[in-house]
């Protein structure tokens, strides 16, 4: 396995004071796929006040767990061989206790292909057969998978968000005792669930129609979807499949788009009527901006966030011919940014993009309305800002005061936006005063 130098150099300095020393975890794991380590992780024997004693710049960064971060090319934790005690919230260990043995150390770990240790000295020690798992691109848990889930919960989201970044599949008892002791993910913060949640979506967002369980907490719609039909001509998944296959079309990744996509049909299971053996959905997209409103704080969303993806998901459903008076409505009535209606362009796209083959000819009315938007866009006053005419302008020329100055601009605003050749002091004056 290569190592880099600075890797290498802080084994050897290790090594000849006498101690163990091995890198560990996702960097063998990456090196043993053929992938580039972003980062190396160092176990060993020694204490972590013998290391600090070793490296000149290092920084107690988690000493109570026995990790120093030493300061090389780049920050190398350096933690010392442990185990760890019980735990009582599902999530931290009550305490940790100091090993000689690098196969305990590892025997703590989550994964088979996280348990590998490697030095150039010993070569590879991997005593749970994770070299064999990632070759045959399986997830398993060390050990007993209830017990390491039993110990910390986020382990479960991290089982699935690893077979969706390695494109692996779990192992058989792994899935069980996930899907057993899928309920004491309630342990876990959302800040956890979300960062795990959004890495999933964008390294492959169909690990999710497998775990929907892990979501009961906090979107219970995502479970609700999963196997509702729809029976249209229009759709060829499911509800929650056709989400899913609706956020791979989303390229390239973007978080808040992303989130858009898995809110916009959460509404549907509840709004589903079939009709002559039809499925309707009717009304969906307005219910689900409330569903939409409740999930972007219930997962802790940015505020700007908040305020978009509820309105986009309302508005993702609405056909979108090329007419100005659309882009009015988008961008002046509704006061969407351009990069907030390019992510709305962006959202029909993907939803489009997974419906059925007859469903999906309707791509091509975005596609022109997306055109059309770019090319009218430049010709046009969008916002007050853009008038040529001012506030000072109608205080001088018309004598108009108070909230009656905004009221007056906002008129010249539509004026100028379908006659842009108007978009001037004059014009606008005139136009006001023939009002």
């Amino acid at each position: 396995m290569y190592l880099p130098v600075y890797i290498e150099e802080i084994l050897d300095t290790i090594h000849q004071a006498g101690y163990q020393a091995y890198v560990v975890g996702g960097c063998v794991r990456d090196a043993l796929m053929g992938r580039l380590p972003h980062d190396y992780d160092v176990t060993t024997n020694a204490k972590p006040e013998q290391i600090e004693g070793l490296f000149e710049k290092s920084i107690p960064t988690g000493i109570q767990h026995g990790t120093i971060t030493v300061l090389s090319e780049s920050p190398v934790e350096i933690t010392t061989f442990r185990q760890e005690k019980e735990y009582l919230d599902h999530r931290h260990p009550s305490s940790v206790e100091f090993v000689e043995d690098v196969k305990e150390d590892l025997a703590r770990r989550d994964f088979t292909m996280n348990a590998i240790a490697y030095c150039h000295e010993t070569g590879f020690i991997d005593p749970f057969g994770g070299q064999e798992d990632i070759n045959n691109k399986v997830v398993r848990a060390v050990g007993n998978p209830y017990k390491r889930y039993e110990e910390d919960a986020l382990r479960m989201l991290r089982a699935h968000r690893f077979a969706a970044q390695l494109d692996f599949v779990l192992e058989e008892e792994t899935k069980k005792a996930i899907k057993e002791l899928s309920h004491t993910i309630s342990y876990v913060s959302i800040e956890r669930v979300r960062s795990e949640l959004v890495k999933i979506l964008e390294a492959n967002p169909l690990e999710l129609y497998d775990m929907t369980e892990l979501f009961l907490e906090w979107i219970p719609e995502l479970h609700q979807s999963k196997g509702c039909a729809q029976n249209t001509p229009w759709h060829c998944y499911d509800v929650l499949m056709h989400t899913l296959q609706a956020i791979r079309y989303l390229q390239p990744f973007d978080e808040t788009t992303a989130y858009t996509l898995l809110f916009h049909d959460l509404a549907k299971p509840a709004c589903k009527k079939t009709i002559n053996g039809r499925d309707r959905f009717w009304n969906h997209p307005k219910e689900g901006e409330e569903i939409a409103k409740r999930l972007v704080k219930v997962l802790k969303l940015t505020k700007e966030q908040q305020r978009i993806i509820p309105l986009l998901v309302r508005l993702h459903d609405e056909h979108t011919p090329c007419k100005l008076k659309i882009i009015y409505k988008y961008r002046v009535k509704y006061g969407l940014s351009d990069e907030e209606l390019c992510r709305l362009i962006e959202v029909r796209k993907c939803d489009i993009s997974a419906h059925s083959p007859k469903g999906r000819t309707t791509i091509m009315e975005v596609n022109d309305f997306e055109v059309f938007y770019h090319v009218e866009k430049r010709k046009r006053p969008l916002s007050i800002k853009q008038l040529c005419v001012s506030g000072k302008d109608l205080i001088e020329r018309l004598n108009i005061q108070g909230a009656d100055i905004r009221t007056a601009l906002e008129s010249c605003l539509e004026y100028c936006f379908y006659h842009p050749e108007k978009n001037t002091v004059e014009d606008c004056i005139a136009f006001l005063q023939q009002q």
